[in-house]
């Protein structure tokens, strides 16, 4: 089974990566890792990265003119036959957004599994990420205050996630991708797992889904990688974003918030909609850019 997971950065991808691989794991499929089998890697493996184990994630970055695999954001190479590259591993990551060559690489995959997370909360773990001692290491920028980055970032974070997403939702039925939920593994976990789990065509006994589940917590998580993770969880947008900003998330990603069942008040409960009906993309497009147009 080839698999491709993908989302925007901070959306949950690193625990996504992990339930993959524990169902890889369980199921008994190989987790194979392309990158372990480059010279790169005996050298990689001993970089101070930002979590335990990332050297042997195989992360690959989709554009226009080019495929390439990467470690971490240190090191990066081009993918020059896609065909050998996916035939070396199980298991890959991309925070591509769609692009031309896009339909190309996914034909390469069995599966696809996209997870979305409430964009407010996404762009205040992000900007936390983006001043952490890592990012700054190897990406210095001038702002290293997390609210500060916020502040000045909030309306390009938002219109990142809007259109990597909608992008997403749009291809979905045509390249059969899953659509996974953060939300869905934080407050029902085995829920989403039992969705996931469906898609692949996998079974587990339920003694190996609480076992999983055990092993991907949060708090497991986040004994083994501090750097990384931070909170882990829904909604805390409500309390940390201001009024300034709320408005702004309503107008940049508004039409998108309603289709996905986020929440639009700061009084309502954290909830989101599994069941997406099938929509009429473009139209929702035009809303999207509609309400943007207000933003200013």
């Amino acid at each position: 089974m080839k698999i491709l997971q993908s989302g925007v950065p901070k959306c949950g991808n690193f625990w996504l990566h992990q339930i993959i691989q524990q169902i890889l794991n369980r199921s008994n499929i190989s987790t194979d890792s392309f990158i372990e089998q480059q010279p790169i890697y005996s050298l990689a493996k001993e970089w101070e990265l930002n979590f335990p184990g990332q050297a042997r994630i195989n992360v690959l970055d989709i554009t226009d003119l080019q495929d390439s695999y990467r470690i971490s954001s240190i090191y990066r190479m081009p993918v020059d036959d896609m065909e050998k590259y996916v035939a070396q591993t199980n298991h890959v990551w991309t925070h591509s957004p769609i692009c031309k060559r896009s339909g190309e690489v996914f034909r390469h995959f069995d599966k696809i599994v996209y997870i979305i997370r409430d964009p407010r909360d996404r762009a205040i773990s992000a900007a936390k990420y983006y001043c952490s001692d890592y990012m700054l290491r190897y990406f210095p920028q001038e702002e290293k205050d997390p609210g500060k980055f916020l502040e000045k970032n909030f309306d390009q974070l938002m219109h990142e996630w809007v259109w990597h997403v909608w992008d997403h939702l749009r291809l979905s039925r045509e390249h059969n991708i899953h659509i996974a939920f953060f939300e869905g593994f934080n407050m029902d976990f085995r829920e989403e797992l039992n969705r996931l789990l469906t898609y692949l065509g996998t079974e587990l006994p339920e003694a190996e889904k609480t076992a999983l589940e055990e092993a991907v917590s949060f708090r497991s998580l986040k004994k083994e990688n501090p750097k990384h993770l931070k909170k882990g969880g829904s909604g805390y947008w409500m309390e940390q974003l201001g009024d300034e900003h709320f408005r702004k998330a309503e107008i940049i990603a508004g039409p998108l918030l309603r289709y996905l069942g986020y929440p639009r008040d700061r009084n309502q409960a954290m909830s989101f909609n599994r069941d997406l009906p099938h929509h009429n993309f473009e139209s929702l497009k035009q809303e999207i850019i509609k309400s943007q147009q207000d933003v200013n």
